[in-house]
């Protein structure tokens, strides 16, 4: 079947972020002194794979018609309440807490919490009718607090090897960090293209009234949406601990921005309703590309920001196209 000139442009924009990825590996490869090397390679899928996470959990809310600017006080928070549980101070000037517990005990401690702090912002949005740009960012700041109360600002450090496993473990010489992310997006990759809370997810961020009239639940979905990025929020936050073996406030601080423009650049609409965790993660390999690049060709932190603002708006440009020769459904369709 021939396709038409709209079908060709939609399929071109559709894919559009994968030619950008191309061309921005192929400049440094010949511009970045060491991009090509083994080790490279691992450390900017590490970087990739927290933020592959917190990415998924961002899309499912897109997608829901949603925004969660909470996930980076999620990481914050989790990573100092597990090290405050499980590292005893040596000293009165020593981070920590008095309790050394067990990470078997602390790990799903956290999860809870994530998934909690999920709950909640989709309850205030749901059943409060409240703004869910002003909830999750109030949420964010909320949560930051919690963790400086926490630890008294102090970086905790001497966390459990096996805690840290997720996030500084080896099988053989892949990192656990990138096996994990690999199936986790997997996993939810298939839940969003073929479960019932995938078309419920699609149906209400594209359209509630129409999903309530299908005898979708619209509240249900979009606070399970919340929950399911608050918790992959936590165990970003476990995988980033991991790795880094000290807690602090600040960890993860700037993540909300990134996970934003990763979905939408790998094509998850602002509007809700349309994306894919694939996209996402385009996305996501777009941005880590793009930082590790950067730092190897030693440019100056503020142009990286600068270089950033304008891919973002870049993909706003695409996306403005894409919905513009996106076919129309017909009355008899709908």
């Amino acid at each position: 079947m021939r396709r038409s000139r709209q079908d060709w442009i939609q399929f071109i924009l559709d894919r559009f972020i994968w030619f950008i990825i191309v061309g921005v590996f192929i400049f440094f490869a010949f511009r970045a002194n060491g991009f090509l090397t083994g080790l490279n390679m691992i450390n900017l899928l590490m970087h990739a794979s927290v933020l592959g996470l917190m990415v998924i959990g961002q899309a499912i809310c897109l997608i829901s018609g949603n925004f969660d600017l909470s996930a980076e006080g999620t990481v914050s928070l989790v990573t100092v309440i597990a090290a405050w549980m499980m590292v005893i101070p040596a000293t009165e000037y020593a981070g920590g807490g008095p309790w050394g517990l067990s990470p078997f005990i602390v790990i799903p401690i956290i999860l809870v919490v994530g998934a909690a702090v999920g709950w909640v912002n989709g309850f205030m949005i749901t059943r409060l009718g409240m703004n869910n740009f002003i909830v999750t960012l109030s949420m964010q700041l909320v949560l930051r607090g919690i963790a400086f109360t926490l630890s008294q600002g102090r970086d905790i450090s001497g966390t459990p090897t096996v805690f840290n496993w997720l996030g500084a473990g080896r099988l053989g010489s892949i990192p656990v960090q990138l096996i994990f992310t690999g199936l986790v997006a997997v996993g939810f990759h298939f839940i969003l293209q073929n479960s019932r809370f995938g078309r419920q997810l699609y149906a209400v961020g594209g359209n509630k009234d129409a999903a309530l009239a299908s005898g979708f639940d619209p509240k249900k979905t979009v606070t399970l949406a919340y929950v399911l990025s608050g918790l992959l929020a936590a165990i970003a936050g476990w995988m980033l601990l991991g790795r880094l073996g000290a807690a602090t406030i600040y960890v993860g601080q700037g993540l909300t921005l990134e996970t934003v423009a990763a979905s939408v650049i790998g094509g998850v609409a602002l509007s809700g309703g349309y994306g894919s965790i694939g996209g996402a993660f385009a996305g996501v390999l777009l941005l880590s590309v793009i930082d590790n690049g950067l730092n190897l060709m030693e440019v100056d932190p503020f142009w990286v920001g600068g270089i950033r603002g304008f891919i973002i708006l870049l993909a706003l440009a695409i996306e403005a196209q894409k919905f513009r020769y996106k076919p129309k459904i017909t009355r008899a369709e709908a």
